[in-house]
């Protein structure tokens, strides 16, 4: 393995398909200059074909690995292709034909369209990265090809490396203005070939930069999902009370109950995300993300890990309002709760305060244990979070570790003592 960073972690063979996309990148940038007769400095010549040597190889390597018989073509037939290019033709042909020996590198320019099969290997890679990386990595390079292929036209000539400079800054200008179609006519086709160029690079224009530009609005609004979700179900859920005529106060009930959910939960209540997990990914998940109602319940301090997920994967998630009143007096005895946040008041039956209840707390199991009606109400005091388990979920849960029952059994006991005392 071969680790680069927290989001980075690929073997030899992974490896191999980085380079060779940031050699393409390398050959990309410098190909586009030799083929309109920029004659670069010898060393940047030489590590030119040191790299598109190097990609060869690479190439051929993995040709053999079945990437090519994937796609219909023999791992010999690419290959030849690829071998063109392993020798330095234009260092060792003359005239017209060693100008010609550039285009043989064109061939490996087909990697560009790896760029997101390579990001697809990388799964821990943020979706943000899978998504911009193409376009930014693509894009650069179509302005750069049509640039050169403007001063190929007549826009202008390499001249030495300032004026060539100047050339192509203008031409890189030219690409850009006219590839958005936004020209602004300071620079125009004059010839035949530059007029047709011109039309040409309009039209590709159009759809290229209308489908990037689509893409990036798309990925903008992707930034803040979790937002734009919150604030489309709210704008249903205003259209819904709006056409029912519902009167203002519970309209701000429901409001408040929506921007608690959004500055607690970020808009998302339930694990019904979770759903389409495997079952111990999804105890994984719940453990780590209920860690704190594992540290506040004392219920749960020590209990196994097995324990904990099993636990876990039964309780369901309740948010209950200021002033709910969760169950009363006589009411079945269907559900035992912990508190994850929040207070909940318990009364007697002629509604006297018994006790207060907080983080960490659970109440409810006595009528769940002995299976009699509730003995006190229960009345949420601001909003609290909750965690619920079913009377079928705590005996299917107690039939596989006796321990549980015997727990509560021992809480209730302390509690009627203290209440006795």
């Amino acid at each position: 393995m071969i680790r680069y960073s927290r989001y980075i972690d690929m073997n030899n063979l992974q490896g191999l398909r980085l380079f060779s996309l940031i050699a393409t990148l390398y050959i990309g940038l410098f190909l586009p200059f030799f083929l309109i007769g920029f004659e670069g400095p010898r060393p940047l010549v030489g590590i030119y074909f040191l790299v598109l040597t190097s990609l060869s190889l690479i190439n051929i390597f993995l040709n053999f690995k079945n990437e090519s018989r994937q796609r219909g073509i023999t791992p010999w037939v690419v290959s030849f292709f690829d071998s063109l290019y392993l020798i330095p033709w234009p260092l060792i042909l003359t005239g017209d034909f060693a100008y010609y020996g550039y285009f043989l590198a064109l061939w490996s320019l087909r990697n560009f369209k790896r760029i997101r099969s390579l990001l697809e290997e990388f799964p821990t890679l943020p979706a943000i990265v899978f998504r911009l990386a193409p376009l930014f990595l693509t894009a650069p390079f179509l302005v750069h090809f049509t640039a050169c292929i403007w001063i190929a036209l007549g826009s202008g000539s390499a001249g030495s490396e300032g004026e060539f400079v100047v050339v192509y800054v203008k031409a890189y200008y030219w690409a850009i203005t006219t590839l958005t179609t936004v020209g602004y006519g300071d620079i125009s086709a004059v010839t035949i070939s530059q007029m047709i160029f011109a039309g040409l690079v309009q039209i590709l224009g159009v759809g290229i930069f209308g489908y990037a530009l689509s893409n990036v609005a798309g990925i903008l609004a992707r930034v803040d999902a979790a937002r734009e979700r919150h604030m489309d179900n709210l704008d249903k859920v205003e259209t819904f009370m709006r056409i029912h005529k519902v009167p203002g106060s519970l309209k701000n009930e429901v409001r408040t109950y929506y921007q608690y959910l959004w500055q607690n939960k970020k808009g998302y209540h339930g694990e019904d995300l979770l759903e389409d997990l495997p079952q111990k990914m999804q105890s994984q998940l719940l453990l780590y993300v209920n860690k704190s109602i594992i540290e506040k319940v004392p219920f749960f301090r020590g209990a196994s890990e097995d324990l904990l997920s099993a636990m876990m994967s039964r309780l369901e998630s309740r948010v209950l309002l200021p002033g709910e009143v969760i169950f009363k007096t006589d009411d079945p005895g269907e559900e035992i709760y912990f508190i994850q946040s929040g207070d909940v008041e318990i009364k007697d039956q002629s509604q006297n305060p018994l006790a207060t209840l907080s983080d960490g707390s659970f109440f409810g199991e006595m009528a769940l244990i002995s299976e009699r009606p509730r003995s006190a109400t229960a009345v949420a005091k601001s909003f609290c979070e909750v965690y619920t388990l079913s009377r079928k979920d705590f005996e299917s849960l107690a039939q596989d570790y006796p321990s549980v029952r015997s727990h509560i059994e021992q809480i209730m006991s302390e509690r009627q003592l203290d209440r006795d005392s």
